[in-house]
């Protein structure tokens, strides 16, 4: 028997040398870090878990998986439809400019590497859906790469700004690792119409975040 290999093109997509700038968002823990309501390690880790239960959970892995299954389909109303309910649950303008960002980048890197795009540009999610579709990549996989790509970026921020030690950080990458599968399963299972979850704190620190003044996230 044959040992199971994972796409090498989502490893690619997830990896922190893809040119997307993800590293320049903190996506409103940097304003919890000032704000003191992260401070260690637990304090982090149950921050960065709400969020991928919450947010990712009930918002970006939904989205995900009807911008892949539209692109699939050539269903370019129903893609522009989802990348539009994905830019109104961005619930502050730095959200939405991530998401719009993020989203032009991830285009321009694919459309150098002779990757179909629709003509519209899109946002960061829709566009990472379309990758993962134009590589063959199930979409639970890609749902799986992008949650553990998100995780890690908001590990490593977390070791930087609160601070806390690389072993720490490993930990909590690991804690949150195990809850992906079951983040991306019961992501599978929420309909168009469920889409939507506010994460109230989180939405409150990326407010405060366009007005702090010292800073080294752009969120």
């Amino acid at each position: 028997m044959g040992i199971p290999i994972i796409n090498p093109n989502l490893w690619r997509l997830i990896s922190p040398a893809l040119p997307v700038g993800a590293f320049q968002y903190s996506q409103g823990l940097e304003q919890a870090i000032a704000n003191g309501w992260v401070n260690d390690t637990t304090t982090a880790l149950n921050w960065i878990e709400s969020l991928l239960r919450n947010s990712l959970q009930n918002v970006d892995l939904p989205i995900l998986k009807l911008a892949y299954t539209s692109w699939v389909e050539r269903d370019n109303a129903a893609l522009e439809q989802v990348n539009a309910v994905c830019l109104a649950c961005r619930e502050t303008s730095e959200l939405r400019s991530e998401e719009v960002t993020m989203g032009l980048t991830l285009g321009h890197t694919l459309r150098e590497l002779g990757e179909a795009l629709p003509d519209k540009p899109l946002g960061f999610v829709a566009t990472f859906a379309i990758a993962t579709a134009n590589q063959n990549i199930p979409v639970e996989e890609a749902s799986a790469g992008y949650a553990w790509s998100w995780c890690e970026n908001q590990v490593l921020n977390a070791v930087k700004l609160v601070p806390l030690g690389h072993i720490q950080g490993q930990k909590m990458l690991r804690s949150l690792g195990e809850k992906i599968s079951e983040v991306v399963q019961n992501a599978q299972n929420v309909t168009e119409e469920d889409i939507g979850r506010s994460a109230f704190g989180a939405t409150i620190a990326s407010s405060q975040h366009e007005t702090l003044n010292a800073r080294l996230y752009r969120s």
